[in-house]
């Protein structure tokens, strides 16, 4: 099987069942709300789909439940951890930065008046209550099982970063760029 037939999402959900042990669709939805979520935004219907198709590949095995909901648990096969740990040794691309706060900063010299201090105001208190989320995590030494350190450590130097630079631009400052 060629790894070109595998997205971003096939890893999330082989990462998180070979991490988790095994879990449902919904199992899925919930660990990447509380980990991988907070850093790799991805729809979340993905993770209902995923699984069977990685199941049809021969990477994950399903159960149906007999009775019940009938749900289905999804569990790594070894060819499943071979793709992930291939995945995972291979170098990462080029990081992708896409923020709809910066990209409207890009082109504000064409707003209304006051738009970027509502701009400012609003990215700076999303990233506020984003950073809090992180320290309350922090705090709790780390959160569940599923919350990487050192990705938190990233998601906490990010925040305080962009809280930092919105306030500057709210505040009107200089942006400490040499001209």
């Amino acid at each position: 099987m060629s790894d070109a037939t595998l997205g971003p999402s096939a890893y999330i959900v082989l990462g998180l069942l070979g991490g988790c042990g095994g879990g449902t669709s919904y199992d899925l939805k919930r660990w990447a709300d509380t980990s991988v979520g907070y850093f790799w935004t991805f729809p979340r219907s993905q993770l209902y789909a995923e699984p069977q198709r990685l199941a049809d590949l021969g990477l994950l095995e399903a159960q149906q439940e007999d009775s019940g909901r009938r749900r289905r648990v999804y569990t790594v096969t070894p060819a499943g951890r071979a793709v992930l740990r291939a995945w995972l040794d291979t170098p990462a691309g080029q990081p992708e930065l896409r923020d709809e706060g910066l990209l409207k900063l890009f082109f504000s010299a064409q707003a209304t008046p006051g738009t970027v201090g509502r701009l400012a105001a609003g990215q700076l208190e999303l990233h506020q209550q984003r950073l809090a989320i992180y320290e309350t995590i922090a705090a709790s030494g780390g959160g569940s099982h599923m919350t990487g350190q050192d990705p938190l450590d990233m998601g906490l130097l990010y925040e305080r970063a962009s809280v930092a630079f919105w306030r500057t631009v709210l505040d009107g400052q200089p942006s400490g760029r040499s001209s």
